[in-house]
């Protein structure tokens, strides 16, 4: 278990630090002057540019003139959905491995079952000991009727005990997938605030670019004793 916990840990941590990427990127950035290309762009909607990313990241950053963005975001997207695929794959393969050795150990009979079946033959040897423990509790509403479908019955006491670490195992599997969601809203959203920011920043550079204020002085020739000052203002 402290592995298991130590490999989820670590999966976290891996797809987090590929999420944070964009973002260290964009500090990189934050410093650069901007381009006479940029600078004569035309303005960048912020809500249109968050909207973009939230829907799928990277885009509102290339709307907002950073394209390079948009192979890192793409990237962390691809590799959070891969890693959730790959777990929902193991995840029903695990299922189908323990219920093979349930059919192989228990005699159930094929045929679709509940999930409440498949944990309670894990608990119990047979559906009589089952059934007996359920009238104790006075649940009778859970009990199984006594036909074909419903029967089980351990070969052995060690081989329940081994389907239901199976079992166990792929629930924890599946648990896992919460990590790859989280990582992909966090990646949406993450690009979302970064495009906002990168937006704002483009526009802001357009109004610096577009407004220059300067002032010299000088003298009507060199032999004239006055000093003039000329203020040139650009909008």
């Amino acid at each position: 278990m402290l592995r298991l916990n130590r490999l989820r840990q670590s999966l976290l941590i891996l797809t987090l630090a590929f999420l944070m990427v964009g973002v260290g990127l964009g500090q990189a950035q934050e410093a650069a002057t901007p381009s006479d290309a940029e600078a004569n762009a035309s303005y960048r909607s912020p809500g249109k540019a968050a909207l973009l990313s939230l829907l799928l990241p990277g885009t509102g950053e290339y709307y907002a003139g950073s394209h390079g963005y948009l192979s890192v975001f793409l990237t962390s997207e691809a590799l959070a959905w891969g890693a959730l695929l790959a777990n929902q794959y193991y995840f029903r393969h695990l299922i189908n491995e323990y219920k093979t050795f349930a059919y192989g150990h228990a005699g159930i009979a094929s045929g679709s079952k509940p999930d409440r079946f498949w944990t309670d033959i894990g608990k119990y040897d047979n559906i009589y000991d089952y059934n007996t423990q359920r009238e104790r509790e006075r649940l009778f509403d859970e009990l199984y009727d006594l036909t074909p479908e419903n029967m089980w019955q351990w070969d052995s006491h060690g081989n329940r005990l081994k389907y239901d670490a199976k079992r166990l195992h792929a629930n924890d599997i599946d648990n896992q997938r919460v990590y790859f969601q989280l990582a992909i809203v966090l990646n949406h959203l993450i690009s979302g605030i970064n495009a906002l920011r990168l937006a704002r920043r483009h526009n802001r550079h357009i109004k610096e670019s577009r407004t220059s204020f300067h002032i010299d002085a000088y003298r009507e020739n060199d032999w004239s004793r006055y000093v003039g000052l000329r203020l040139n203002v650009r909008f």
